[in-house]
């Protein structure tokens, strides 16, 4: 036999022949001395041992015979394959019952563990005859003797299966009841813990309230504090039941809060609380009397601990009895009583203004006594609490009271206590009269909220008349905001409100306005939205219209140039006969020729600035202006072209007219030569001249729209940052920046092309001084002007821009690295952190730099400092166990989203998985305002941590990584 021939049939899943092989080698090597081979047969049998009923058929005749083996591995393997056939198959092992039973006495503990497993689930699973059930549970029970912790756990957790499954299978209880008291006190703690869980069971199955009560009793007198942890533990379990039993046994539980042992006091605390569930009254007799008799100071402390803790798990009804006991004979019930409502009020403090309002009330009573004793108990209350609050709240309504009151008693009792309060705080009517002030001022605020739909819609009324499409988006947006701001800033303000118990109608009134009016505002939004769409469209037809007409324009535009292209100078004017003949400059087609191309050149030039504007102005349909660009693109640069050529053909017609004139036979009259001189440069500046002027004034009539345009710009600019539009917004400024200097370029290449800045006045400088620098000068100032408000705009609504964007950003991400915002404004760090210091100098952003970031402390405090996510924990342990219930908060206004939670724990602690969350899972997102719950629960290995290093890691620590707005990676570490 080889075993890797077995282990190859294995991984090929031939099962049946890998079982016959290894059942021939058991039946081979079963007797030999040599274990070695038989071991690894076994082995490998027990990983497809339960593969099909027949394998585990086979498997059990052929290992039931090792069982007994005189090799403790040998049983061990045995008895393994034979625990996965009882999970599986347990009716094939009821004639194995005794040889299995055998083991629960094995020498080995290991063995003695697998069996009390494999007996324990055929108890479970079979049906087996009672009486020879009574003899294996004796024998089973018998194991929680054992000396081995793992086989006493296994015993116990079983057996409280088998009572929860059918408790009658349990005949005997005496001794299962001594042996699991005595496994109380085991040192392990796991076996301690189980073993209180049984007892808790056995008690509710077999004994009577009573007796398990006393038993427990016992336990705690003559027991070590270990032990008693788990008895206080008990009583608590049990006696939460509403049960009359407990009764009798709560003062004897009281009496161990003397015990100094923190541990014991707290236990003990849990036991009252859980008792008081079903019998408060007579948890809090027992601890008033007890009160009522200490004169034990630690005694005391520890019973007013208890009280508190107590009050604290009955708040809802809890109050009538502290106050009760404030008229307690007793000195020390009634200092007691005012230390636990001190406590109570600064955790509790809504709930007992609840009670107070209550107390109020009753100072309507018909009764006088009862008046007068609810004045007293307000006394009472002001004194003790020691809080202006109350103080001028309680003052107030007993004023109130007293304007009202015709009892000569009570108004004295009255007057007497408004002394008492006023001695304990001075000043207190200039305080009630800030408080009177502050209402009137709220109810004012409250009826300017009213009017504030009806301005609403006006306003955005008169922007959609006008055709301010922007606009109206814009602060349709941006009102409605800004209302919803001052709406919630003045509810937290009316919230904030110290003294609102004396503002209940008031804010009921403001409560029912805000609603009001967020539900007119949004159905104002949702009609100026639809009326916004409807004049949009309408807009859009009427600019469709006057988009025709300037396609009109392009059309006419292009005829006038094609007449033109027909009739060009080379064809009409620049031939060597006209130049010959000089008397052709006066011809009436010359000048025609001339005027139709300074009327191509202005209308090319007044189009051209047209569709410019309207660009500018409706930057916000860009879409439908596609067709005339394209068209008017084709049309410009074909006429553009025209006309360089043009102006490269005047320039050589000019040169023509000097050379032909210079070869004139003149010899004669050389003094003449002068004059022609004269003659050819005049006649060339002319030329020039005029169609310089031409290309300057229809520049400069462009110039004078494009300074026109600059506020309607600023004001559309101002819209875009404010709305939030930021791509939008740098695309109008790059826009009308590259407009303004694609028309400069091109008006200053061709009066270039023309003038040719560094040939033509190199002889006639005062030709040029005579008719061409007027035009130029005045050209090159209005030019500089442009340029210089061009990049004052571009300047100042970058400024605006950035500044805008910094704010609006940190407002989400507070601090926000430099690389972040990189990403989003499209600057790199270095100018990024240059425009954020130039801000912060100027005191426009109030923010400082660290570490490559940007923080604003102001907003900050504006947003809150609840923008990370909240954890919240409640830790409970017993003996070895540590329940961890914990809850993740999302308080802030977005979303977190891909949360990666792990926890990390020591060495010596295990995550019990079938009670607890993954160590390490995630969540996929955690929206605003939700909670997210999940809980561990810890197992602690003391065999572990005695053999670790006493510097050992003993920290319990939670680590969240998740992703921010702008998918920001955060981390959280509790």
């Amino acid at each position: 036999m080889d075993i890797k021939d077995i282990e190859g049939y294995i991984l090929e899943g031939k099962y049946d022949k890998a079982t016959d092989e290894i059942f021939e080698a058991i039946e081979v090597f079963s007797s030999s001395d040599d274990k070695e081979i038989l071991l690894n047969c076994l082995n490998l049998l027990n990983i497809i041992c339960d593969k099909s009923p027949k394998i585990s058929l086979k498997a059990i005749k052929n290992v039931s015979p090792l069982i007994n083996d005189q090799d403790s591995w040998i049983r061990l393997v045995a008895l393994e394959i034979i625990y996965q056939i009882a999970i599986y198959r347990p009716n094939l092992l009821i004639e194995y019952l005794t040889d299995i039973r055998s083991r629960l006495f094995d020498s080995d503990p290991p063995v003695r563990r697998l069996a009390v497993k494999i007996i324990g689930n055929l108890i479970l699973s079979l049906h087996i005859d009672s009486q020879i059930l009574q003899e294996i549970l004796n024998e089973y029970t018998e194991k929680l003797m054992d000396n081995d912790w793992k086989v006493k756990l296994s015993v116990i957790n079983t057996t409280i299966d088998i009572i929860n499954q059918d408790y009658t299978k349990i005949k005997e209880i005496e001794p299962l009841l001594s042996m699991v008291i005595i496994n109380l006190r085991d040192n392990d703690d796991d076996v301690a813990r189980a073993s209180a869980e049984l007892l808790r069971i056995l008690g509710n199955y077999f004994l009577s309230k009573e007796k398990i009560f006393y038993i427990l009793l016992n336990l705690l007198y003559n027991e070590e504090s270990r032990v008693r942890e788990l008895v206080f533990w008990l009583f608590g379990e049990i006696g939460k039941e509403k049960s009359s039993e407990i009764i009798p046994f709560i003062p004897k539980i009281i009496k161990f809060l003397k015990n100094k042992n923190f541990r014991i006091q707290v236990k003990v605390i849990d036991a009252l609380i859980n008792i008081s569930k079903n019998n408060f009254e007579q948890i809090w007799a027992n601890l008033i009397h007890s009160i009522s008799e200490s004169s034990d100071n630690i005694f005391k402390n520890s019973l007013s601990n208890a009280l508190y803790q107590i009050s604290q798990n009955h708040i809802d009804f809890i109050f009538p009895y502290l106050f009760e006991e404030l008229e307690n004979p007793s000195e020390n019930v009634r200092t007691t009583i005012e230390l636990v409502f001190r406590r109570l009020f600064d955790e509790y403090q809504v709930e007992i203004e609840n009670e107070i309002t209550r107390i109020v009330y009753k100072l309507e009573s018909k009764y006088w006594r009862k008046r007068k004793k609810t004045i007293q108990l307000l006394q009472n209350i002001c004194l003790i609490l020691e809080s202006r609050k109350m103080a001028l709240w309680i003052t107030i309504e007993l004023n109130n009271k007293l304007d009202q009151e015709n009892d000569l008693e009570i108004r004295k009792e009255i007057i007497y206590t408004l002394e008492k309060i006023n001695d304990k705080y001075p000043h207190i009517e200039e305080y009630i009269e800030k408080i009177n002030k502050q209402l009137s001022n709220f109810e004012d605020k409250i009826l300017e909220f009213q009017k504030i739909p009806v301005e609403f819609r006006r306003k955005l009324n008169s922007y959609i008349k006008s055709f301010k499409f922007t606009t109206t988006e814009i602060q349709l947006n941006q009102m409605y905001d800004d209302i919803i701001k001052d709406i919630q800033e003045f509810h937290k303000e009316i919230n904030r409100f110290e003294y609102k118990r004396l503002a209940f109608d008031l804010i009921e009134e403001w409560e029912e306005t805000k609603i009001q009016i967020i539900d007119e505002l949004s159905i104002i939004k949702g009609f100026i939205s639809n009326i916004c769409e409807e004049k949009k469209q309408e807009y859009k037809s009427n600019l469709q219209i006057k988009i025709n007409i300037l396609m009109d324009r392009i059309d006419i535009l292009k005829a006038q140039f094609d007449y033109i292209k027909h009739k060009s100078l080379d064809e009409n004017i620049v031939k060597k006969e006209n130049i010959e003949n000089i008397e052709w400059y006066p011809e009436s087609s010359f000048h025609e020729n001339f005027n139709y191309i300074s009327l191509l050149r202005r209308n090319l030039f007044k189009l051209d600035v047209d569709i410019r504007e309207m660009l500018i102005n409706n930057v916000e349909f860009d879409d439908i202006f596609k067709e005339l660009l394209s068209s008017w693109v084709a049309v410009k640069i074909e006429i553009q072209i025209f006309l360089n050529n043009l102006d490269r053909e005047i320039k050589d017609m000019k040169q023509k007219i000097i050379s032909d004139l210079s070869a004139v036979d003149l010899s004669e009259q050389i003094t003449k030569y002068d004059e022609i001189d004269g003659l050819s440069e005049e006649l060339t500046f002319q030329i020039v001249q005029g169609h310089i002027q031409s290309i300057i004034s229809y520049g400069i009539e462009g110039i004078k729209k494009f300074n026109k345009n600059f506020d309607k710009l600023e004001s559309k600019l101002d819209l875009l940052i404010k709305k939030g539009g930021f791509e939008e917004a740098k695309k109008l400024i790059e826009t009308h920046s590259n407009q303004i200097n694609s028309f400069i370029d091109d008006t200053e290449q061709q009066i270039e092309s023309i003038i040719e800045k560094d040939e033509i006045f190199k002889k006639g400088q005062n030709g040029f001084d005579l008719y061409i620098k007027p035009f130029m000068e005045k050209w090159n100032t209005s030019k500089e002007l442009l340029i210089l408000k061009s990049k004052k705009f571009v300047k100042k609504g970058r400024d605006k821009l950035y500044l805008k964007q910094i704010n609006h950003y940190l407002k989400i991400v507070n601090p926000i690295n430099f690389d972040l915002l990189s990403n989003y404004m499209g600057l790199n760090n270095s100018q990024i952190k240059e425009r954020t210091l130039t801000y912060i100098n100027k005191k426009k952003l109030d923010a400082k730099i660290i570490d490559e970031s940007i923080y604003s402390a102001k907003l900050q405090s504006d947003i809150g400092d609840i923008k990370e996510i909240k954890v919240f924990k409640n830790i409970k342990s017993m003996i070895n166990q540590l329940e961890i219930n914990l809850r993740l908060n999302n308080p802030s206004s977005y979303d977190f989203k891909d949360l990666q939670i792990t926890l990390r724990i020591p060495e010596y602690m295990e995550i019990l998985k079938d009670k607890s969350f993954p160590r390490y899972f995630q969540v996929s997102e955690l929206k605003t305002g939700t909670n997210f719950k999940f809980k561990y629960l810890l197992h602690i290995d003391k065999d572990i941590k005695k053999h670790l290093a006493s510097n050992t890691h003993d920290e319990i620590g939670l680590i969240i990584h998740y992703k921010g707005p702008f998918d920001l990676h955060k981390r959280l570490t509790k």
